[in-house]
């Protein structure tokens, strides 16, 4: 089963070759398991690049966005995520 991620600092999700890390304003990183993680529900301001939004989409992991209060946002989802086989 896979997990969910909460972020609720301010920093940079980033990739770094096959792995994730959030780093915060401080500088400290977090690594992210991107292999036993299905979705990340953002709460704090970060930044993010297509690059990672790329790796996201192959890995089929979701990002959910949250505003100051806690409301949400938006969601990133990979296209792969809504295929369904289709039967006869």
């Amino acid at each position: 089963m896979k997990r969910t991620i909460y972020i609720f600092s301010n920093g940079e999700l980033k990739r770094k070759q096959n792995t994730i890390y959030f780093e915060r304003e401080r500088g400290d990183k977090k690594y992210v398991p991107v292999e036993n993680t299905g979705e990340i529900m953002i709460f704090g301001e970060i930044t993010i690049n297509k690059k990672l939004f790329d790796f996201l989409s192959q890995q089929e992991i979701i990002l959910h966005f949250f505003n100051y209060y806690g409301y949400y946002s938006g969601s990133f989802y990979p296209r792969l995520v809504f295929s369904l086989p289709i039967r006869d």
